[in-house]
């Protein structure tokens, strides 16, 4: 079995209204606290970097998932949406995902059925989503549209 590693460099400078920056491969961008949480809000914070890791891996495992299925699709798009509460401590909440699958055709009953299936099985197929789990509360409300 092999081991896939991804790494990442970092730096930062200040306190609560300071700057840093975050390099991978095929990654590079400025991170800050947000305004909304007293920050700058130069870049990208660990909330977005967060929500846009889960929804990549949830809509890269639901495409798998549905061509393994041989499910025919064209596309699919997500909308997601990331919680912080500020009760107690500060934490992440939940993360919310509204996947909208684009089908070529009208798709019968038992298909609608096989497709939403799938959209709640990729979410526990979610690597990142495994990673988080009993931490964070991850919802998928998928929709189904013809193109």
């Amino acid at each position: 079995m092999m081991d896939h590693i991804f790494e990442l460099k970092g730096s930062w400078k200040g306190g609560l209204s300071g700057e840093g920056k975050v390099e991978t491969d095929h990654l590079s961008t400025d991170v800050s606290i947000p305004v909304s949480m007293g920050g700058s809000g130069i870049g990208t914070n660990p909330d977005e970097l967060l929500v846009s890791s889960s929804a990549a891996c949830y809509f890269m495992t639901i495409g798998l998932y549905l061509e393994r299925n041989g499910i025919p699709f064209e596309d699919v798009k997500i909308s997601s949406k990331l919680t912080v509460s500020e009760e107690g401590r500060l934490h992440v909440e939940s993360i919310h995902h509204y996947p909208v699958i684009y089908l070529a055709e009208d798709p019968d009953e038992a298909m609608l059925e096989k497709i939403h299936s799938i959209a709640h099985r990729a979410e526990d197929g979610c690597m990142i989503t495994r990673a988080i789990k009993g931490n964070v509360n991850v919802i998928v409300e998928p929709s189904i549209k013809i193109v």
